[in-house]
């Protein structure tokens, strides 16, 4: 993408300040191309933001963003040491630009540091000071003035921000795709192995920071505080931070019990947010571990996988048929006795459709499918009709209506121990169909 003008800087600049006033830096991130600041945001909406220094010699651009979009390209380089070691936790104090150089974006915070972005083509630059300490991404250039008339052209067209963000998001990610699949073509299994270990990293990552927005929302102390203060003083003096959290269109009484109603939902969340916490760190260091023993159990465990694959294939003709769709490959699979329904229940994939007469005894009736395909109801019905036919033990089913219960095989559990193949299951629909 082009290389945003002045014009269009200075909209960008204007939303940088907007949105990250009195934001503080939680974190430092770089790579080949530049730098990633992670801001938490208290104001508007808070919540974590990115901004993203792209340093492309031609094309450099300066974006904020709702997630990180370099959050799988990470490499240290001496900036990122530079300001984790003096910005990390600094409050944002002033963003502005200095209009005589043209696009030169300034940060300063609260301490008094100060972050540089020159947004210039052929010479972009970031340049970070702290106290008489100086770190700069490339040498610094000494800068020239812009004569006006080249920064207030109205023969220039100009992009909206989100516009100019789309744009660089869908451009950045072009370029990652053709990347990876050059890389791709030429890894080895353990390289492969390591690559998927790393996006499913990021995304632990991403869900164990949502949890912990979940965990430290400040709300919830806040409607906890006003419950009490309701108590006590009725709808009288009430604190400006709980001003918006009261609803004037009711009773005191209503507010007090909304209040505390709210306060005990957020922490039932957060017990279970923390305990789910507890779960992906403990996956992530499972994750991070590329040790030689823990690919040889993935090496394991694909084989395994493999095989009961093909034994899937293979073992079709030990139960009842019923083709549904030639083309598609979907069939319904039935088996002959309560070893054959548990055997044929536990070979199923968990996206496969376990279905079973209501309130009476009968056979499984499995249809097998691939994962995103649509199976239709006229083909539900066929299966269940040819299941409570041939599958029930119940007399006199034919020319009367019946209840076929149709469940995700995920959603299906046989009872420990049980010989007779029974099961218990969740997630369920049911469908009535006439034998």
């Amino acid at each position: 993408m082009q290389s945003p003008h002045f014009l269009e800087f200075q909209s960008l600049v204007e939303h940088f300040s907007e949105q990250l006033f009195e934001a503080q830096l939680q974190d430092i991130m770089t790579n080949d191309n530049g730098v990633v600041l992670q801001f938490y945001r208290f104001t508007l909406t808070p919540h974590l933001v990115w901004m993203v220094f792209d340093l492309d010699m031609q094309r450099p651009f300066v974006g904020l963003f709702e997630t990180n979009p370099w959050a799988r390209l990470k490499s240290k380089k001496p900036m990122g040491l530079f300001l984790t070691a003096h910005l990390k936790n600094n409050i944002v104090n002033k963003i502005s630009f200095q209009e005589k150089y043209g696009r030169i974006l300034e940060i300063e915070f609260n301490t008094g540091y100060m972050i540089e972005f020159r947004l210039i083509p052929k010479q972009p630059n970031l340049l970070a000071s702290v106290d008489k300490k100086k770190m700069s991404w490339f040498k610094p250039k000494d800068l020239v003035e812009v004569v006006n008339n080249e920064k207030y052209s109205n023969d220039i067209e100009s992009r909206s921000v989100p516009y100019m963000l789309r744009q660089w998001l869908r451009e950045r990610e072009m370029i990652h795709d053709k990347n990876k699949k050059q890389q791709q073509s030429s890894m080895s299994s353990y390289e492969s192995w390591v690559l998927q270990k790393q996006k499913d990293i990021t995304k632990k990552t991403k869900a164990l920071i949502a949890l912990n927005e979940q965990i430290n929302n400040p709300q919830i102390a806040l409607f906890k505080m006003l419950g009490e203060h309701l108590k006590v003083y009725g709808l009288k003096s009430i604190p400006n931070e709980l001003i918006d959290l009261i609803d004037y269109s009711q009773t005191a009484s209503w507010n007090i019990q909304n209040c505390f109603s709210k306060s005990k939902q957020a922490t039932a969340k957060i017990t279970g947010a923390l305990k789910r916490t507890e779960i992906i760190e403990s996956e992530l260091l499972d994750l991070e571990d590329l040790s030689e023993i823990k690919y040889q159990k993935f090496i394991k465990k694909q084989s395994e996988v493999k095989q009961f694959q093909a034994s899937r294939k293979k073992t079709v003709g030990e139960f009842r048929k019923l083709i549904l769709d030639t083309a598609l490959g979907i069939n319904c699979l039935m088996g002959k006795s309560a070893i054959d329904n548990l055997k044929l229940l536990r070979q199923s994939k968990a996206w496969d459709l376990w279905l079973h007469l209501k309130d009476f005894p009968s056979a499984y009736a499995i249809i097998q499918k691939n994962k995103d395909q649509k199976i239709s109801d006229d083909m539900i019905r066929l299966s269940a009709q040819w299941l409570a036919k041939e599958g029930s033990k119940t007399k006199n089913i034919v020319d009367t209506k019946t209840a076929i219960v149709i469940v995700e095989c995920r959603h299906v559990r046989p009872i420990k121990g049980d010989k007779i193949g029974r099961v218990t299951y969740n997630n369920a629909r049911e469908m009535l169909i006439t034998v």
